[in-house]
């Protein structure tokens, strides 16, 4: 072999098998976690220039909704190890997925970027899949309606759904499709949200798939802009910049909305990150309004202004650039208007070896919107957050050595603080990317349903060989549920 082994691959299988079979006993009195695998082989990326961003591109941040649950189903979407795009169901309870492996289309890039995602429109059960973008053209494909709403009666096989598209319908999404991300509508409706355009110089737009019409909706797109207002820093001016949406959710009949900025100055890069923003919507993202209900921004229209950089009332945490300040972190929200966001960030102050630490920071809204903030004491790489109807919450996250983790935050009586605990969970349960968690079946069931791949061999180029593939390691869903009855 010319290629140098990081980690020896044998020992890592054996760690994550123990702690498989440990898991399938409770972690300690409160916690039992049962762990499901979707798919054996899923692709993984080599160390070295043949990665971009990362090697594992099964669980990354920005992703979303790689899982979803509905009608006592749970799906999920991924890349096989042989570059395909592969979506699974299994019914709830059981542990065996029923895969479908497309075979009309293989990612070419090694580029984290380029993720799957899934969403059902709940009122007329079709399943949607968006994959392969970074700033390049939609690709897209629907599933006949009624699949994911009478699925027992449903045989799961490819001719479910339509061929590759690349437009939504009779909408044509703006160029340079990144990020894409679907999300449910308290209506029954499915939402997409994308980047139209580039790192620093693109627009935040959201589309709407009617379910009652079967049809997207005219009249959407950009409601954030890239190009009105100029931001200046160090004695720079960048006329250009991109959100990087948290997430969009909703809770009850109100849409919610955070993100951070990267402006473009010479160039785009991570440092120019600032500003924790925050919008919301009462009418399926038509209107968004800023956190004391003035309106800052219309959809897709001519005769009003998007949100820009200097919408008023639209920053809520001012964080300079040079803050170590992550994108496309995580958010909750109630029904009562109230939401969490944390995010990653550098605070003067918290150093080791002379140097700023990057720390989890939670920012909180009320229900009254008042705004507040506390660090939290523990950190790792980007999390993802739910909460619990007695506003307890639960961060997901794996920590710097690649064990999954996940901590508990218990408000004080006014709400003003959080005790954070560890979760127990099996020792050994190692995982690549950042673990994302089926936010729907939470919100049925309370069971932290994890969507996480398993840590591959690493693999380094040399000189004499340049493999493009990792190892193919197993991707999993691992059921989390708390005895306690969170």
């Amino acid at each position: 072999m010319n290629a140098a082994v990081i980690k020896p691959f044998s020992i890592l299988l054996l760690l994550f098998s123990a702690a498989i079979a440990s898991a399938q006993r409770p972690a300690d009195d409160s916690v039992s976690v049962t762990p499901t695998t979707v798919d054996q082989k899923t692709l993984t990326f080599a160390v070295g220039q043949a990665a971009k961003f990362a090697t594992v591109i099964n669980g990354r941040s920005h992703q979303q909704t790689p899982v979803t649950t509905h009608r006592g189903y749970q799906y999920a979407v991924w890349y096989d190890s042989r570059r395909r795009v592969c979506i699974g169901r299994r019914k709830l309870e059981t542990t065996k997925w029923k895969v479908i492996r497309f075979t009309d289309h293989k990612i070419k890039s090694n580029d984290a970027h380029n993720t799957v995602v899934i969403g059902i429109c709940h009122a007329d059960g079709t399943i949607h899949i968006a994959f392969d973008h970074h700033a390049t053209q939609l690709n897209y494909r629907i599933s006949k309606r009624g699949v994911a709403n009478d699925p027992d009666n449903v045989k799961w096989k490819s001719k479910l759904f339509s061929p590759i598209q690349h437009s939504l319908g009779a909408i044509t999404p703006k160029t340079r499709v990144t990020y894409p991300r679907f999300f449910n509508a308290a209506n029954g409706n499915l939402m997409l949200y994308y980047r139209g355009g580039t790192s620093g110089n693109g627009d935040g737009c959201i589309e709407e798939y009617d379910g009652t019409r079967h049809r997207w909706t005219d009249g959407l797109g950009a409601f954030i802009a890239r190009d009105q207002g100029s931001y200046e820093a160090n004695g720079k001016v960048s006329q250009f910049r991109c959100p990087y949406m948290n997430d969009l959710s909703y809770a009850g009949n109100r849409l919610h909305a955070s993100w951070v900025w990267r402006d473009r100055f010479e160039k785009t890069k991570a440092s120019n990150q600032h500003d924790l923003c925050y919008a919301y919507s009462d009418d399926n993202g038509r209107t968004w309004r800023n956190s004391a209900g003035t309106v800052i921004g219309k959809t897709g229209s001519k005769q009003s202004r998007l949100i820009d950089l200097n919408s008023p009332g639209l920053i809520v945490a001012p964080i300079p650039i040079g803050n170590g300040l992550t994108n496309q972190n995580t958010q909750f929200a109630y029904p009562d208007g109230s939401i969490h966001v944390v995010v990653r960030q550098q605070l003067k102050g918290q150093q080791l070896k002379g140097k700023r630490q990057q720390v989890y920071q939670h920012y909180w809204r009320n229900a009254a919107g008042e705004w507040s903030t506390e660090s939290l004491p523990f950190k790792g790489r980007r999390p993802k957050i739910v909460g619990a109807k007695d506003r307890r919450l639960y961060l997901v996250f794996n920590d710097d050595d690649s064990n999954l983790r996940i901590v508990k935050g218990t408000p004080n009586a006014d709400r003003t603080s959080w005790n954070w605990t560890t979760v127990g969970l099996p020792a050994g349960m190692l995982v690549s990317g950042e673990p994302l968690v089926d936010v729907a079946r939470w919100k049925l069931e309370k069971v932290l349903s994890i969507y996480c791949q398993q840590e591959p061999r690493k693999i380094i180029e040399t000189k004499r060989t340049k493999p493009v593939n990792g190892f193919p390691t197993p991707l999993h869903v691992i059921d989390v549920r708390f005895e306690n009855g969170d």
